[in-house]
């Protein structure tokens, strides 16, 4: 008798429980388009992970850290290696990448330990052959991309600071002067969210990475909806039956 009413208590908990989630509702994530705007043009550079598809714990491994860029301006919009750690490793194995930033010349500009100096010293990487260069730290001019303000001194917003944790929506938001504007709003799930934004070189869009790992273009004027890029699973072959997931975005050079 015991047992019959034990189980009934536990069904009515079940029900109730059932009940409480469909009266809030299960919110779905966002969607978004896949086509290209005519008008969107440069290449957006992106630091991934990439990590081994290992089976048994610990996993997965970090195998290898590198930068990767998409040409928008292509309708074919395939990705490409620009660098990886693993072909630094005769400057330093102390390479910090994930502080990579765009100069004033459109090149990557990073930075790593030597040893042998007992310092920091800087590399500058040709994105388009990648062409590595050793230059002196002091001769380095970063763009504005380093600071997330754009030609008209407009302020990127941590999406971290515009919303609360148990919030059901994800925005972008940018400051101007003492306002504060909003690009994009979206009922979403609580744990979805923007991060890693960066300006166009024109100031008229930004581009995000979502808690999905996909990449977001938003229209700072709202011409088009936002538009997820579809990026190939094809990349550098060593790295075959690995996955590559993505860290955060560099920048967005012209």
């Amino acid at each position: 008798m015991k047992k019959k009413s034990f189980l009934i208590q536990s069904l009515i908990i079940l029900l109730l429980s059932v009940g409480i989630v469909a009266s809030f509702g299960i919110i779905p994530l966002p969607e978004y388009s896949t086509e290209i705007n005519q008008e969107l043009n440069g290449e957006i550079f992106y630091l991934v992970e990439i990590q081994s598809s290992n089976i048994l714990p610990p996993a997965p491994d970090i195998v290898d850290q590198c930068i990767f860029k998409i040409d928008i301006s292509s309708p074919i919009t395939d990705e490409e290696k620009v660098i990886c750690t693993s072909d630094l490793y005769q400057y330093s194995y102390d390479i910090y990448l994930n502080n990579t930033e765009i100069d004033e010349n459109q090149n990557l500009v990073l930075r790593y330990w030597d040893n042998s100096s007992n310092s920091e010293m800087t590399l500058v990487i040709n994105p388009e052959n990648s062409e590595i260069k050793k230059v002196n730290n002091e001769d380095v001019s970063m763009g504005r991309s380093a600071y997330e303000v754009n030609s008209l001194g407009e302020k990127l917003l941590s999406s971290w600071d515009m919303r609360e944790m148990s919030a059901r929506s994800a925005g972008i938001y940018y400051q101007k002067n003492s306002n504060i504007i909003e690009i994009f709003n979206v009922e979403a799930p609580t744990n979805y969210y923007f991060e890693s934004l960066r300006w166009s070189p024109d100031g008229n869009s930004i581009v995000a990475l979502d808690t999905e790992n996909a990449i977001i273009i938003f229209s700072k004027n709202k011409i088009h909806e936002p538009i997820k890029l579809h990026l190939s699973s094809s990349y550098s072959p060593q790295f075959e039956g690995d996955e590559k997931v993505i860290y955060q975005l560099i920048g967005w050079n012209n």
